[in-house]
């Protein structure tokens, strides 16, 4: 089953699962991703340091959990970014630090499954969630229509402000930044598939100028700009 991986969600999966993206390139992702060698019985590996019980309990959470992608918080970013830090520049103990770092990201994801499966039963969304989730839906279907804050929020019928909070707690961007994502997804499509300019793309993708578009494209894929994508991906090369 296919789950939404927002700015800040940790995801996970176990040695015997399979994961994958739907789509062949996703703009505007930053992935900070560590492999932990499994155990011979289990996922979790013994120079982990975890005692038989906690590992049973551990491996029997994580195997139970019904979602993958989870709200991860700064803890897990902070950990996950030093542990990757620590092995491409080793320093001083370093084989003791990466397993410290290591076992301390374990524990926060199985934190982050237990605040999960006790947040998440059962619970019902509000109407204006469900409002909120029908408009995102909508902006992923059609990027190219001429979105506005003030018509985004009416057709929510929620205030601005109270919009903007919704919104970011069902998608996790803001509206402007999650419409942008979708057009240039859209846009990556384009020039996989097709063979028009450049400019012709930005506009039929909902952007008002060719410099808005490069700028946007460019956040949103790290730097790289639509030509060099086309080159990877495309099938054509025209400008």
């Amino acid at each position: 089953m296919a789950e939404p991986v927002p700015p800040g969600a940790v995801y996970f999966t176990l040695p015997e699962q399979e994961h994958g993206s739907a789509e062949e390139f996703e703009p505007g992702h930053e992935w900070i991703y560590v492999i932990l060698a499994p155990g011979k019985s289990g996922p979790l590996h013994p120079a982990l340091g975890f005692s038989r019980a906690e590992t049973t309990e551990i491996e029997a959470l994580l195997r139970e959990a019904r979602r993958h992608s989870l709200g991860g918080g700064t803890a897990m970013e902070g950990l996950l970014a030093a542990l990757v830090e620590e092995v491409n520049a080793p320093g001083y103990l370093h084989e003791a630090r990466v397993a410290a770092l290591a076992r301390a990201a374990v524990i926060e994801l199985a934190r982050c499954v237990r605040a999960h499966r006790s947040t998440t039963a059962p619970t019902v969304r509000s109407g204006a969630q469900e409002r909120v989730r029908r408009l995102v839906a909508a902006i992923a279907n059609e990027p190219a229509r001429a979105w506005t804050l003030g018509e985004m929020a009416e057709y929510c019928r929620l205030g601005r402000t109270r919009f903007a909070t919704v919104f970011r707690d069902q998608s996790g961007d803001s509206p402007t930044r999650f419409l942008n994502r979708m057009r240039v997804r859209e846009a990556c499509r384009m020039l996989r598939d097709t063979e028009r300019s450049i400019t012709h793309i930005a506009m039929e993708c909902g952007f008002g100028t060719s410099q808005y578009f490069a700028q946007v494209f460019k956040r949103c894929t790290g730097g790289l700009n639509a030509r060099t994508y086309r080159k990877q991906h495309g099938a054509g090369t025209l400008i």
